[in-house]
Protein backbone atom coordinates (compact mmCIF):
# COMPACT_ATOMS: atom_id res chain seq x y z
CA UNK A 1 0.00 0.00 0.00
CA UNK A 2 1.55 3.79 -0.63
CA UNK A 3 2.83 5.76 1.71
CA UNK A 4 1.28 8.52 -0.26
CA UNK A 5 -2.31 7.03 0.14
CA UNK A 6 -5.05 9.88 1.89
CA UNK A 7 -6.37 8.63 4.93
CA UNK A 8 -10.38 9.33 5.76
CA UNK A 9 -11.57 8.65 9.62
CA UNK A 10 -14.93 9.04 9.94
CA UNK A 11 -17.30 7.91 13.32
CA UNK A 12 -21.34 7.76 13.97
CA UNK A 13 -22.10 8.52 17.67
CA UNK A 14 -22.05 5.55 19.46
CA UNK A 15 -26.01 4.30 20.44
CA UNK A 16 -27.66 3.63 23.44
CA UNK A 17 -28.74 -0.28 23.35
CA UNK A 18 -31.89 0.80 25.95
CA UNK A 19 -34.47 -0.13 23.25
CA UNK A 20 -34.49 -0.88 19.09
CA UNK A 21 -33.09 1.51 16.73
CA UNK A 22 -34.69 3.40 14.83
CA UNK A 23 -34.51 5.60 10.89
CA UNK A 24 -32.94 8.28 12.68
CA UNK A 25 -29.76 5.75 13.90
CA UNK A 26 -30.47 4.64 10.39
CA UNK A 27 -29.53 7.63 9.10
CA UNK A 28 -26.62 8.96 10.76
CA UNK A 29 -24.67 5.63 9.90
CA UNK A 30 -26.10 5.30 6.22
CA UNK A 31 -24.14 8.32 5.84
CA UNK A 32 -21.38 7.92 7.21
CA UNK A 33 -21.15 4.45 5.01
CA UNK A 34 -21.97 6.37 2.02
CA UNK A 35 -18.92 8.38 2.61
CA UNK A 36 -16.60 6.00 3.96
CA UNK A 37 -17.28 3.97 0.36
CA UNK A 38 -16.90 7.66 -1.64
CA UNK A 39 -13.70 8.00 0.26
CA UNK A 40 -12.10 4.43 -0.82
CA UNK A 41 -13.40 5.11 -4.78
CA UNK A 42 -11.42 8.09 -4.37
CA UNK A 43 -8.31 6.16 -3.26
CA UNK A 44 -8.49 6.98 0.22
CA UNK A 45 -7.70 4.45 3.26
CA UNK A 46 -10.36 4.71 4.90
CA UNK A 47 -11.81 3.71 9.35
CA UNK A 48 -15.37 3.82 9.43
CA UNK A 49 -16.08 3.46 13.38
CA UNK A 50 -19.77 2.58 15.12
CA UNK A 51 -20.84 1.16 18.35
CA UNK A 52 -22.77 1.50 21.01
CA UNK A 53 -22.83 3.11 24.53
CA UNK A 54 -23.73 0.68 27.07
CA UNK A 55 -23.03 2.24 30.50
CA UNK A 56 -25.13 4.06 32.78
CA UNK A 57 -28.16 4.06 35.26
CA UNK A 58 -31.15 3.61 32.91
CA UNK A 59 -29.49 0.03 31.41
CA UNK A 60 -29.04 -0.98 35.20
CA UNK A 61 -32.51 -0.57 35.94
CA UNK A 62 -33.73 -1.85 32.90
CA UNK A 63 -31.73 -4.98 33.39
CA UNK A 64 -32.94 -5.19 36.90
CA UNK A 65 -36.91 -5.39 35.39
CA UNK A 66 -36.08 -7.85 33.28
CA UNK A 67 -33.86 -9.92 36.24
CA UNK A 68 -30.99 -10.58 34.08
CA UNK A 69 -27.57 -8.68 33.83
CA UNK A 70 -26.64 -5.43 32.36
CA UNK A 71 -24.22 -7.09 30.11
CA UNK A 72 -26.69 -9.89 29.30
CA UNK A 73 -29.72 -6.91 28.47
CA UNK A 74 -27.38 -4.91 26.38
CA UNK A 75 -25.90 -7.59 24.26
CA UNK A 76 -29.25 -9.02 23.14
CA UNK A 77 -29.99 -5.24 21.87
CA UNK A 78 -26.81 -4.82 20.12
CA UNK A 79 -27.34 -8.15 18.13
CA UNK A 80 -30.17 -6.32 16.53
CA UNK A 81 -27.98 -3.26 16.10
CA UNK A 82 -25.43 -5.21 14.14
CA UNK A 83 -28.07 -7.10 12.44
CA UNK A 84 -29.58 -3.65 11.44
CA UNK A 85 -26.28 -2.24 10.04
CA UNK A 86 -25.46 -5.81 8.11
CA UNK A 87 -29.42 -5.46 6.44
CA UNK A 88 -28.53 -1.85 5.46
CA UNK A 89 -25.50 -2.62 4.09
CA UNK A 90 -23.09 -0.91 6.58
CA UNK A 91 -19.00 -1.62 6.16
CA UNK A 92 -17.84 -0.56 9.49
CA UNK A 93 -14.60 -1.19 10.06
CA UNK A 94 -15.19 -1.66 13.66
CA UNK A 95 -18.05 -2.18 15.80
CA UNK A 96 -17.10 -0.94 19.79
CA UNK A 97 -19.17 -1.91 22.58
CA UNK A 98 -17.92 0.65 25.62
CA UNK A 99 -18.09 -2.66 27.46
CA UNK A 100 -14.76 -3.76 25.51
CA UNK A 101 -12.13 -4.30 28.28
CA UNK A 102 -9.83 -2.12 26.03
CA UNK A 103 -11.99 0.67 26.38
CA UNK A 104 -12.58 0.83 29.87
CA UNK A 105 -8.79 0.47 30.47
CA UNK A 106 -8.77 3.56 27.85
CA UNK A 107 -11.15 5.68 29.48
CA UNK A 108 -9.86 5.01 32.94
CA UNK A 109 -6.41 6.38 31.41
CA UNK A 110 -7.90 9.42 29.75
CA UNK A 111 -9.77 10.24 33.10
CA UNK A 112 -6.37 10.27 35.02
CA UNK A 113 -4.80 12.44 32.58
CA UNK A 114 -7.63 15.24 32.47
CA UNK A 115 -7.32 15.02 36.56
CA UNK A 116 -3.42 15.25 36.17
CA UNK A 117 -3.26 17.91 34.05
CA UNK A 118 -5.52 19.37 36.57
CA UNK A 119 -8.82 20.02 34.59
CA UNK A 120 -10.86 17.33 37.05
CA UNK A 121 -11.80 18.43 40.42
CA UNK A 122 -13.97 16.70 42.74
CA UNK A 123 -16.52 18.32 44.27
CA UNK A 124 -20.07 18.17 45.20
CA UNK A 125 -23.12 18.38 42.66
CA UNK A 126 -26.95 19.21 43.80
CA UNK A 127 -29.73 19.62 40.86
CA UNK A 128 -32.11 18.06 38.85
CA UNK A 129 -30.76 15.08 36.84
CA UNK A 130 -32.71 13.64 33.96
CA UNK A 131 -31.98 9.46 33.76
CA UNK A 132 -33.23 8.84 29.91
CA UNK A 133 -30.98 11.59 28.96
CA UNK A 134 -28.27 10.65 31.49
CA UNK A 135 -27.77 14.33 32.26
CA UNK A 136 -28.24 17.19 34.76
CA UNK A 137 -30.67 20.02 33.22
CA UNK A 138 -30.30 23.37 33.52
CA UNK A 139 -33.44 26.09 33.88
CA UNK A 140 -33.59 26.22 30.16
CA UNK A 141 -34.25 22.45 29.89
CA UNK A 142 -36.77 21.96 31.82
CA UNK A 143 -40.32 22.65 30.95
CA UNK A 144 -41.76 25.69 33.90
CA UNK A 145 -45.08 24.24 33.47
CA UNK A 146 -45.03 20.30 33.76
CA UNK A 147 -41.14 20.19 34.96
CA UNK A 148 -40.44 17.65 32.63
CA UNK A 149 -37.09 17.21 30.98
CA UNK A 150 -37.65 19.07 26.89
CA UNK A 151 -36.13 16.41 25.23
CA UNK A 152 -37.41 12.75 26.98
CA UNK A 153 -40.49 14.32 28.27
CA UNK A 154 -39.31 12.62 31.54
CA UNK A 155 -39.50 14.06 35.20
CA UNK A 156 -35.75 14.79 36.47
CA UNK A 157 -35.35 13.23 40.07
CA UNK A 158 -33.79 15.87 42.50
CA UNK A 159 -29.69 14.70 42.87
CA UNK A 160 -27.39 15.88 45.77
CA UNK A 161 -24.23 13.38 45.13
CA UNK A 162 -20.73 13.70 46.00
CA UNK A 163 -18.99 14.50 41.90
CA UNK A 164 -15.60 14.85 40.08
CA UNK A 165 -16.19 17.70 37.65
CA UNK A 166 -14.04 18.56 34.18
CA UNK A 167 -13.31 22.17 34.11
CA UNK A 168 -15.15 23.32 30.66
CA UNK A 169 -15.36 26.86 32.09
CA UNK A 170 -11.62 26.59 31.38
CA UNK A 171 -12.15 26.27 27.59
CA UNK A 172 -14.41 28.70 26.40
CA UNK A 173 -12.10 31.32 24.99
CA UNK A 174 -10.11 28.65 23.13
CA UNK A 175 -13.99 27.31 22.25
CA UNK A 176 -14.67 30.99 21.09
CA UNK A 177 -11.00 31.69 19.22
CA UNK A 178 -11.23 27.77 17.43
CA UNK A 179 -14.48 28.71 16.10
CA UNK A 180 -13.73 31.96 15.01
CA UNK A 181 -10.50 30.54 13.30
CA UNK A 182 -11.67 27.30 11.50
CA UNK A 183 -15.26 28.29 10.16
CA UNK A 184 -15.92 24.31 8.62
CA UNK A 185 -15.50 23.23 11.83
CA UNK A 186 -19.09 22.77 12.56
CA UNK A 187 -21.87 22.33 10.31
CA UNK A 188 -24.07 23.93 9.81
CA UNK A 189 -23.57 27.34 10.63
CA UNK A 190 -26.55 27.66 13.09
CA UNK A 191 -25.85 24.67 15.38
CA UNK A 192 -22.10 26.80 15.47
CA UNK A 193 -24.12 30.36 16.59
CA UNK A 194 -26.52 28.07 18.80
CA UNK A 195 -23.79 26.92 21.04
CA UNK A 196 -22.37 30.10 21.26
CA UNK A 197 -25.22 31.84 21.87
CA UNK A 198 -26.94 29.28 23.97
CA UNK A 199 -24.08 27.96 26.45
CA UNK A 200 -20.48 29.89 25.51
CA UNK A 201 -21.23 33.26 25.58
CA UNK A 202 -23.55 32.92 28.78
CA UNK A 203 -21.23 31.29 30.54
CA UNK A 204 -20.64 27.32 29.94
CA UNK A 205 -20.74 25.45 33.84
CA UNK A 206 -18.41 23.39 35.11
CA UNK A 207 -19.04 19.13 33.62
CA UNK A 208 -20.23 16.60 36.14
CA UNK A 209 -18.47 13.39 34.75
CA UNK A 210 -19.01 11.18 38.06
CA UNK A 211 -21.92 9.44 39.79
CA UNK A 212 -21.77 7.43 42.95
CA UNK A 213 -25.49 6.37 42.93
CA UNK A 214 -25.25 3.13 40.41
CA UNK A 215 -22.63 0.66 39.70
CA UNK A 216 -23.09 -0.15 35.63
CA UNK A 217 -20.29 1.44 34.53
CA UNK A 218 -16.36 2.28 34.67
CA UNK A 219 -14.91 3.02 38.11
CA UNK A 220 -12.03 5.61 38.29
CA UNK A 221 -8.94 4.67 39.23
CA UNK A 222 -8.47 7.25 41.84
CA UNK A 223 -11.52 6.40 43.72
CA UNK A 224 -13.62 3.35 43.56
CA UNK A 225 -16.76 4.41 44.84
CA UNK A 226 -17.28 7.13 41.79
CA UNK A 227 -17.98 5.42 38.28
CA UNK A 228 -16.97 7.93 35.41
CA UNK A 229 -20.66 8.55 33.38
CA UNK A 230 -21.69 9.05 30.17
CA UNK A 231 -20.07 11.87 28.07
CA UNK A 232 -16.37 11.06 29.53
CA UNK A 233 -16.67 7.47 28.58
CA UNK A 234 -19.14 7.71 25.64
CA UNK A 235 -17.09 10.42 23.29
CA UNK A 236 -13.56 8.51 24.69
CA UNK A 237 -14.71 5.45 22.27
CA UNK A 238 -13.50 7.44 18.78
CA UNK A 239 -10.10 7.62 20.70
CA UNK A 240 -9.80 4.11 22.37
CA UNK A 241 -11.36 2.18 19.55
CA UNK A 242 -7.66 3.08 17.86
CA UNK A 243 -6.09 2.16 20.66
CA UNK A 244 -5.34 5.58 22.54
CA UNK A 245 -3.31 5.39 25.20
CA UNK A 246 -2.76 1.54 24.64
CA UNK A 247 0.49 -0.92 23.94
CA UNK A 248 -0.67 -1.48 20.06
CA UNK A 249 -1.38 2.56 19.35
CA UNK A 250 -0.93 2.11 15.50
CA UNK A 251 -4.55 2.99 14.21
CA UNK A 252 -4.19 6.21 16.53
CA UNK A 253 -0.98 7.39 15.36
CA UNK A 254 -2.79 6.88 11.94
CA UNK A 255 -6.31 7.80 11.99
CA UNK A 256 -5.79 10.77 14.64
CA UNK A 257 -2.34 11.40 15.63
CA UNK A 258 -1.64 12.79 11.97
CA UNK A 259 -2.15 16.12 10.71
CA UNK A 260 -2.92 14.67 6.84
CA UNK A 261 -5.86 12.85 7.85
CA UNK A 262 -8.99 13.63 7.20
CA UNK A 263 -11.69 13.29 10.31
CA UNK A 264 -15.80 13.78 10.12
CA UNK A 265 -17.64 12.62 13.04
CA UNK A 266 -21.25 12.75 12.22
CA UNK A 267 -23.89 13.52 15.27
CA UNK A 268 -27.75 14.45 15.88
CA UNK A 269 -28.59 17.95 16.49
CA UNK A 270 -29.98 16.62 19.90
CA UNK A 271 -26.27 15.58 21.30
CA UNK A 272 -24.64 18.60 19.02
CA UNK A 273 -23.64 20.07 22.47
CA UNK A 274 -21.68 17.71 24.13
CA UNK A 275 -19.93 16.98 20.71
CA UNK A 276 -19.00 20.52 20.05
CA UNK A 277 -17.99 21.98 23.66
CA UNK A 278 -16.85 19.19 25.83
CA UNK A 279 -15.13 17.03 23.51
CA UNK A 280 -12.93 19.38 21.72
CA UNK A 281 -12.68 21.14 24.86
CA UNK A 282 -10.95 17.14 26.15
CA UNK A 283 -9.00 17.03 23.20
CA UNK A 284 -7.47 20.34 23.78
CA UNK A 285 -6.97 19.66 27.31
CA UNK A 286 -5.38 15.90 26.27
CA UNK A 287 -3.19 17.68 24.11
CA UNK A 288 -4.63 16.16 20.92
CA UNK A 289 -5.50 17.49 17.08
CA UNK A 290 -9.75 18.78 16.64
CA UNK A 291 -11.35 16.78 13.98
CA UNK A 292 -11.93 18.21 10.91
CA UNK A 293 -15.38 18.66 11.04
CA UNK A 294 -18.50 18.20 13.53
CA UNK A 295 -21.33 17.58 10.98
CA UNK A 296 -24.26 17.99 12.95
CA UNK A 297 -27.77 16.97 11.18
CA UNK A 298 -31.35 17.67 12.07
CA UNK A 299 -34.27 15.01 12.99
CA UNK A 300 -36.21 13.13 10.70
CA UNK A 301 -40.11 14.12 11.33
CA UNK A 302 -42.64 11.81 10.65
CA UNK A 303 -44.63 13.78 8.12
CA UNK A 304 -44.31 17.02 10.22
CA UNK A 305 -44.21 15.70 13.41
CA UNK A 306 -41.13 14.45 15.33
CA UNK A 307 -40.70 10.37 15.86
CA UNK A 308 -41.78 9.54 19.38
CA UNK A 309 -43.03 5.75 20.88
CA UNK A 310 -45.51 7.62 22.94
CA UNK A 311 -47.23 8.80 19.86
CA UNK A 312 -46.75 5.31 17.70
CA UNK A 313 -44.88 7.49 14.64
CA UNK A 314 -41.07 5.87 14.83
CA UNK A 315 -40.64 3.68 11.84
CA UNK A 316 -38.67 0.77 12.17
CA UNK A 317 -36.13 0.55 9.01
CA UNK A 318 -35.92 -3.26 9.43
CA UNK A 319 -39.22 -3.42 8.37
CA UNK A 320 -38.63 -0.88 4.93
CA UNK A 321 -35.42 -2.73 3.90
CA UNK A 322 -37.17 -6.03 4.31
CA UNK A 323 -40.28 -4.86 1.98
CA UNK A 324 -38.71 -2.41 -0.39
CA UNK A 325 -34.84 -3.48 -0.23
CA UNK A 326 -31.90 -1.38 1.43
CA UNK A 327 -30.86 0.38 -1.77
CA UNK A 328 -34.20 2.01 -1.62
CA UNK A 329 -34.11 3.43 1.87
CA UNK A 330 -30.37 4.05 1.65
CA UNK A 331 -31.48 6.34 -1.33
CA UNK A 332 -34.15 8.09 0.61
CA UNK A 333 -31.92 9.10 3.16
CA UNK A 334 -29.31 10.23 0.73
CA UNK A 335 -31.31 11.76 -1.35
CA UNK A 336 -34.39 13.22 0.01
CA UNK A 337 -33.11 13.98 4.19
CA UNK A 338 -30.61 17.03 4.32
CA UNK A 339 -27.84 17.27 6.70
CA UNK A 340 -28.55 21.24 7.36
CA UNK A 341 -32.48 20.61 8.40
CA UNK A 342 -34.64 18.51 9.51
CA UNK A 343 -35.81 16.26 7.23
CA UNK A 344 -39.30 14.60 6.63
CA UNK A 345 -40.23 11.17 6.40
CA UNK A 346 -43.81 9.44 5.36
CA UNK A 347 -44.21 6.00 3.98
CA UNK A 348 -46.20 7.90 0.76
CA UNK A 349 -43.06 10.48 0.09
CA UNK A 350 -41.08 7.11 0.71
CA UNK A 351 -42.67 5.75 -2.34
CA UNK A 352 -43.01 8.43 -4.30
CA UNK A 353 -39.56 9.21 -4.13
CA UNK A 354 -38.79 5.74 -5.12
CA UNK A 355 -41.46 5.76 -8.42
CA UNK A 356 -40.14 8.78 -8.72
CA UNK A 357 -36.40 8.49 -9.45
CA UNK A 358 -35.63 4.88 -9.09
CA UNK A 359 -38.21 3.58 -11.40
CA UNK A 360 -39.27 6.52 -13.79
CA UNK A 361 -35.87 8.44 -14.12
CA UNK A 362 -33.00 5.78 -13.27
CA UNK A 363 -34.91 2.40 -14.06
CA UNK A 364 -36.44 3.68 -17.22
CA UNK A 365 -33.28 4.31 -18.91
CA UNK A 366 -31.45 1.49 -18.59
CA UNK A 367 -34.25 -0.85 -19.58
CA UNK A 368 -35.16 1.62 -23.21
CA UNK A 369 -31.39 1.94 -23.59
CA UNK A 370 -30.44 -1.53 -23.64
CA UNK A 371 -33.44 -3.33 -24.83
CA UNK A 372 -32.77 -0.69 -28.11
CA UNK A 373 -29.18 -1.21 -28.27
CA UNK A 374 -30.31 -5.40 -28.31
CA UNK A 375 -32.76 -4.63 -31.20
CA UNK A 376 -31.08 -2.61 -33.18
CA UNK A 377 -27.09 -3.81 -32.93
CA UNK A 378 -27.78 -7.42 -31.80
CA UNK A 379 -26.64 -6.18 -28.44
CA UNK A 380 -22.94 -5.27 -30.09
CA UNK A 381 -21.72 -1.43 -29.59
CA UNK A 382 -18.25 -1.51 -31.75
CA UNK A 383 -15.96 1.81 -31.19
CA UNK A 384 -16.66 3.96 -34.56
CA UNK A 385 -15.03 7.44 -33.21
CA UNK A 386 -14.68 9.60 -30.27
CA UNK A 387 -18.04 10.34 -28.87
CA UNK A 388 -18.32 14.46 -28.49
CA UNK A 389 -21.62 15.96 -28.21
CA UNK A 390 -23.97 17.69 -25.34
CA UNK A 391 -24.70 14.51 -23.17
CA UNK A 392 -20.96 13.27 -23.03
CA UNK A 393 -19.88 16.95 -21.86
CA UNK A 394 -22.59 16.40 -19.28
CA UNK A 395 -21.11 13.16 -17.71
CA UNK A 396 -17.92 15.12 -17.88
CA UNK A 397 -19.46 17.77 -15.70
CA UNK A 398 -21.42 15.59 -13.46
CA UNK A 399 -18.56 13.75 -12.86
CA UNK A 400 -16.97 16.82 -11.68
CA UNK A 401 -19.89 18.45 -10.10
CA UNK A 402 -20.44 14.93 -7.75
CA UNK A 403 -17.08 14.78 -6.37
CA UNK A 404 -17.26 18.79 -5.56
CA UNK A 405 -20.23 17.78 -3.29
CA UNK A 406 -19.47 14.87 -2.04
CA UNK A 407 -16.20 16.42 -1.02
CA UNK A 408 -18.12 18.27 0.91
CA UNK A 409 -20.60 15.93 2.54
CA UNK A 410 -23.17 16.72 0.57
CA UNK A 411 -24.37 13.55 -0.43
CA UNK A 412 -27.85 15.03 -1.55
CA UNK A 413 -26.66 17.14 -3.44
CA UNK A 414 -24.16 14.72 -5.25
CA UNK A 415 -27.45 12.40 -5.77
CA UNK A 416 -28.58 15.33 -7.30
CA UNK A 417 -26.09 15.70 -10.45
CA UNK A 418 -26.74 11.62 -11.07
CA UNK A 419 -30.40 12.32 -10.95
CA UNK A 420 -30.32 15.08 -13.52
CA UNK A 421 -27.65 13.50 -15.63
CA UNK A 422 -30.73 10.51 -16.14
CA UNK A 423 -33.03 13.39 -16.71
CA UNK A 424 -30.87 14.97 -19.58
CA UNK A 425 -30.17 10.94 -21.14
CA UNK A 426 -34.05 10.39 -20.84
CA UNK A 427 -34.48 14.11 -22.82
CA UNK A 428 -32.00 13.05 -25.12
CA UNK A 429 -33.63 9.96 -26.24
CA UNK A 430 -37.16 11.94 -26.78
CA UNK A 431 -34.91 14.51 -28.75
CA UNK A 432 -32.66 12.22 -30.74
CA UNK A 433 -35.56 9.84 -31.77
CA UNK A 434 -33.68 6.24 -32.21
CA UNK A 435 -36.83 4.64 -33.71
CA UNK A 436 -36.83 7.02 -36.34
CA UNK A 437 -33.18 6.65 -36.98
CA UNK A 438 -33.35 3.23 -37.42
CA UNK A 439 -36.46 3.59 -39.62
CA UNK A 440 -34.40 5.87 -41.73
CA UNK A 441 -31.82 3.38 -41.87
CA UNK A 442 -29.10 6.47 -40.45
CA UNK A 443 -27.10 3.93 -38.54
CA UNK A 444 -23.89 6.13 -37.93
CA UNK A 445 -26.13 8.79 -35.83
CA UNK A 446 -28.16 5.78 -33.98
CA UNK A 447 -25.19 3.97 -32.77
CA UNK A 448 -23.67 7.25 -31.74
CA UNK A 449 -26.63 8.31 -29.77
CA UNK A 450 -26.97 4.48 -28.30
CA UNK A 451 -23.36 4.81 -27.17
CA UNK A 452 -23.34 8.24 -25.53
CA UNK A 453 -26.51 7.11 -23.42
CA UNK A 454 -25.13 3.58 -22.97
CA UNK A 455 -21.46 5.34 -22.18
CA UNK A 456 -24.08 8.20 -19.62
CA UNK A 457 -25.89 4.42 -17.87
CA UNK A 458 -22.17 3.23 -16.96
CA UNK A 459 -21.70 6.96 -15.22
CA UNK A 460 -24.27 7.01 -13.63
CA UNK A 461 -24.17 3.35 -12.15
CA UNK A 462 -20.07 3.90 -10.82
CA UNK A 463 -21.64 7.70 -9.03
CA UNK A 464 -24.12 5.68 -7.75
CA UNK A 465 -22.28 2.83 -6.22
CA UNK A 466 -21.92 4.64 -2.43
CA UNK A 467 -25.55 4.78 -2.39
CA UNK A 468 -27.15 1.63 -4.46
CA UNK A 469 -24.83 -1.26 -2.78
CA UNK A 470 -26.80 -3.93 -4.76
CA UNK A 471 -28.11 -2.59 -7.92
CA UNK A 472 -25.60 -0.06 -8.96
CA UNK A 473 -23.71 -3.34 -10.62
CA UNK A 474 -26.60 -4.51 -11.19
CA UNK A 475 -27.71 -1.39 -13.92
CA UNK A 476 -23.48 -1.69 -15.31
CA UNK A 477 -24.53 -5.96 -15.62
CA UNK A 478 -26.93 -5.06 -18.81
CA UNK A 479 -24.11 -3.15 -20.03
CA UNK A 480 -21.86 -5.96 -19.06
CA UNK A 481 -19.28 -3.78 -17.40
CA UNK A 482 -17.76 -4.75 -14.07
CA UNK A 483 -17.90 -1.18 -11.73
CA UNK A 484 -15.17 -2.44 -9.40
CA UNK A 485 -12.14 -2.09 -11.92
CA UNK A 486 -13.33 2.03 -12.59
CA UNK A 487 -11.63 4.66 -11.01
CA UNK A 488 -12.22 8.08 -11.27
CA UNK A 489 -9.68 8.32 -14.08
CA UNK A 490 -10.57 5.70 -16.40
CA UNK A 491 -14.39 6.52 -16.28
CA UNK A 492 -13.79 9.32 -18.35
CA UNK A 493 -12.48 6.79 -20.99
CA UNK A 494 -15.59 5.30 -23.67
CA UNK A 495 -13.69 2.80 -24.59
CA UNK A 496 -15.47 0.73 -21.33
CA UNK A 497 -19.25 0.55 -23.01
CA UNK A 498 -17.63 -1.12 -26.39
CA UNK A 499 -16.87 -5.05 -27.47
CA UNK A 500 -19.55 -6.12 -25.20
CA UNK A 501 -22.61 -8.07 -25.30
CA UNK A 502 -25.16 -5.84 -24.28
CA UNK A 503 -28.41 -7.97 -23.21
CA UNK A 504 -32.61 -6.97 -22.68
CA UNK A 505 -33.25 -8.16 -19.39
CA UNK A 506 -35.96 -7.88 -16.18
CA UNK A 507 -37.07 -4.36 -15.68
CA UNK A 508 -34.56 -3.48 -12.17
CA UNK A 509 -37.22 -1.28 -10.88
CA UNK A 510 -40.87 -2.10 -10.42
CA UNK A 511 -43.22 0.42 -10.49
CA UNK A 512 -45.31 0.65 -7.05
CA UNK A 513 -48.99 1.33 -6.77
CA UNK A 514 -48.72 3.75 -3.55
CA UNK A 515 -52.60 3.74 -3.16
CA UNK A 516 -52.33 -0.24 -2.51
CA UNK A 517 -48.44 -0.26 -0.71
CA UNK A 518 -50.07 2.45 1.94
CA UNK A 519 -53.23 0.42 2.75
CA UNK A 520 -50.86 -2.63 2.83
CA UNK A 521 -48.35 -1.23 5.03
CA UNK A 522 -51.24 -0.01 7.70
CA UNK A 523 -52.79 -3.34 7.88
CA UNK A 524 -49.09 -4.89 8.55
CA UNK A 525 -47.92 -2.06 10.88
CA UNK A 526 -51.35 -2.02 12.50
Amino acid sequence: MSQNKKLFYVTTPIYYPSAQLHIGHAYTTTLADILNRYKKMAGYETFFLTGSDEHGEKIEKKAKTAGITPYQFITMIVDNFKLLWNKLGIEYSKFIRTTDKEHEVGVQKIFSKLYNNGDIYLGEYEGLYCVSCEEFLTEAQIDKITNQCLVCGNKPQKVKEETYFFKVSKYSQFLINYYNNHPGFIEPEARKNEMLNNFILPGLTDLSVTRTTFSWGIKTLENDKHIIYVWIDALSNYLTALGYLSNDDALFNKFWNNPDVEILQLLGKEIARFHTIYWPSMLESLGLRQPNKLLSHGWILFKDTKMSKSIGNVVDPLYLIDKYGRDTLRFYLGYEIPTENDGKFSYEMFLESYNAHLVNNIGNLVSRVSNMISKYFNGQLVKQQQLDNVLIESCVQAVQNYQQAMDAYQISEGLSMILELCNKANKYIEENKPWELEKNKNMEQLHETLASLAYTIIVSAFLLQPVLVDNAQKIADYFNVNLTNLTFKTILMQEIIYNKTIEKKENLFNRVNVEQELKQIETELN
